[in-house]
């Protein structure tokens, strides 16, 4: 007897011992789902499921007949590095500066991105391959992210989050001469924004045909599921990283750039706790949007949504659907700009608060496109109606459309009377949440990373404020005399999109002592728009001077440069100082990006080869 209580004392002992070094994933068969995300690059919802008869995409449209599609998703920022930030970490990038077009900042303290927290919880975690992120990558974000990544490579038994992201639809891929077109360009779907000329629809077909390619992507992906016996152990994502690679599509704040598609599909066993909202080969008319991809997959998961997440899962009960869905716009590339939107069910508001840039203002990769060349031409030869010449002129401070009865955003409703009460609505929502998140495109990109930030609801107030003071001069001297930099910023920005401020003696006589700002962002902001709107041509010379040495002196803060040489880009200059300043950045130019990431120096070389043009 004794010898089997001590046999049965030592089993115990030994089981114990397994079952604390092997893994959970190792030492039970997962009772969480699979997570298998397919994505893409530039991609609307131009497909068939959505209603699209040009699109041909059976595999997708398949897909659709079985799960469900969201109808009303938004990318939040309508290009890639931004938006790919948003769903990997579900926050805003606004809210610690990591928004614009490909920056370089640490996440929050205590972060952690969606494939962290799911390899804590046993998951395998592989991407393939793109990451694009504008934060410094955790060294233990994936367990493979290449080309080679997969859900094969996975323990047994162990449950996977996967990414698959094709990049044939990507803008860059659209726009390739010669090409002979699969999609007949006479029945290419035009929007009216864009001029209808053979040019134009041919980049249409061939961004047609790149979803087509793309659709079999998706159906080798959900083959390769079925054919190892994983359809019911797998939920599937189906999305676009933000709108069509086409100019006013990728880059900008309408549906064109924002509105995505979103299709799920939840095997059986996982779906009777989400049955309210979950009814597959329906849609549903909820808004959601990036931010709400990382506690949506956790709510899947059944795993714990922490608290700091901006987001909200796509499956709430119908008491806590978000009203509102927020998208932001800062420096796409060398361009500097700023805008936010907001969207309720059915209308569309934009704050543009940098309205004097336009929205069609130069960037050299948007510009390699055909569209983008054919619009322009025809735009310098006045031959566009009023929607298309639009892309090409300064901003509205605010803009208002109906999605409903204007899908393309090409009526602008904002100074209608009878949209007041709604304008005010989203407005008031869209300045909550920049309070809220404290939101960082109210200030010059390099404060951030020189942790030089202000108090943040001043700069977000002061934002705002220079809307008002482009056609208020008593506001505009008020910020302008202000002890505070950031308002002297925003006032100096007023000043810049004011045509007709510096007709004011007096705002033109403070413009002048502003020159010497201690801020050089406030002094290159100054300098441009007296170099563009003053009638005095000694002030006009004296202020293109001060850009042209801002640009060429090495000890000029990279944002400050990026101001100035924005600023010269659009007032044009000669061959001799475009090819001083060059001179200088083939000289120095490494040294003005040594603490930042490859691309700033890239971009400020972009600017510079502009000049030279």
């Amino acid at each position: 007897m004794l010898i089997w209580i001590r046999l049965l004392v030592g089993w115990s002992l030994l089981v114990l011992f397994l079952g604390s070094t092997i893994s959970p994933a190792a030492a039970e068969p997962s009772h969480r789902p699979n997570i298998l995300w397919i994505t893409c690059e530039d991609t609307g919802p131009q497909l068939g499921c959505y209603g699209d008869n040009y699109a041909t995409t059976p595999n997708l449209n398949r897909f659709a007949e079985r799960s469900l599609k969201f109808t009303r998703c938004w990318s939040n920022a309508p290009v890639c590095a931004p938006a790919r930030t948003t769903l990997i970490a579900g926050l805003y990038p606004t809210a610690y500066g990591a928004q614009h077009m490909r920056s370089s900042v640490d996440l929050p303290k205590g972060t952690s991105t969606l494939p962290e927290i799911l390899r804590k919880a046993g998951y395998y975690c592989s991407n393939n391959n793109k990451e694009d992120y504008n934060f410094s990558k955790p060294q233990q974000m994936w367990d493979e992210s290449s080309n080679k990544a997969h859900w094969r490579n996975r323990n047994p038994d162990q449950p996977f989050f996967a990414v698959f992201n094709s990049t044939v639809t990507h803008e860059g891929q659209i726009r390739k001469r010669p090409y002979t077109p699969k999609h007949d360009p006479k029945l290419a779907p035009v929007p009216p924004y864009h001029p209808d000329t053979p040019e134009v629809r041919l980049d249409w077909a061939q961004y047609y045909d790149r979803i087509t390619e793309m659709d079999s992507f998706v159906g080798r992906h959900l083959k390769e599921i079925d054919d190892a016996g994983l359809s019911e152990s797998t939920i599937v994502f189906f999305f676009g990283d933000h709108g069509c690679g086409l100019p006013r599509g990728k880059r900008w704040l309408y549906q064109s750039g924002l509105h995505v598609p979103m299709i799920v599909h939840i095997p059986d066993r996982f779906a009777k706790r989400f049955e309210s909202v979950y009814h597959p080969g329906s849609s549903s008319d909820r808004l959601v949007s990036f931010v709400d991809l990382l506690p949506t997959v956790l709510d899947l998961c059944d795993l714990p949504i922490p608290a700091s997440v901006h987001g909200r899962s796509f499956f709430v009960p119908e008491t806590m659907v978000n009203q509102y869905n927020f998208g932001f716009r800062d420096r796409m590339d060398e361009r500097v700009d700023s805008s936010r939107s907001v969207r309720n069910a059915r209308y569309l508001y934009i704050r543009n608060f940098m309205p004097d840039r336009p929205q069609g203002a130069y960037l050299n990769y948007m510009f390699q496109t055909p569209t983008t060349q054919e619009w322009k031409r025809l735009f310098d030869q006045d031959q566009l109606n009023d929607p298309q010449q639009a892309f090409w002129l300064p901003k509205a401070v605010e803009e208002l459309y109906d999605i409903e009865k204007d899908p393309f955003q090409i009526q602008n409703l904002a100074k209608d009377p009878p949209m007041h009460k709604i304008r005010e609505e989203l407005a008031d929502a869209l300045k909550r949440k920049m309070h809220q998140l404290q939101d960082t495109g109210s200030i010059p990109e390099d404060w951030i990373r020189h942790q030089q930030k202000p108090d943040m609801q001043i700069a977000i107030d002061a934002a705002w404020q220079s809307g008002q003071a482009q056609s208020d001069n008593e506001v505009l001297l008020s910020m302008l005399r202000s002890a505070q930099v950031i308002q002297r910023y925003w006032g100096a920005v007023a000043m810049r999109s004011s045509p007709t401020a510096l007709a004011d003696q007096r705002i033109e006589n403070l413009a002048i002592g502003l020159l010497n700002d201690p801020s050089l962002d406030v002094r290159a902001v100054v300098a441009e728009s007296l170099a563009q709107h003053s009638m005095n041509l000694d002030h006009r010379e004296r202020a293109k001077q001060i850009l042209l040495e801002m640009s060429t002196q090495n000890q000029t803060p990279w944002g400050a440069r990026m101001i100035a040489l924005n600023g010269l880009c659009d007032l044009g200059l000669d061959d001799q100082h475009a090819a001083s300043i060059a001179e200088v950045f083939q000289r120095e130019g490494k040294s003005w990006s040594d603490d930042l990431p490859n691309r700033y120096s890239e971009y400020l070389g972009r600017l510079i080869e502009r000049l030279k043009r």
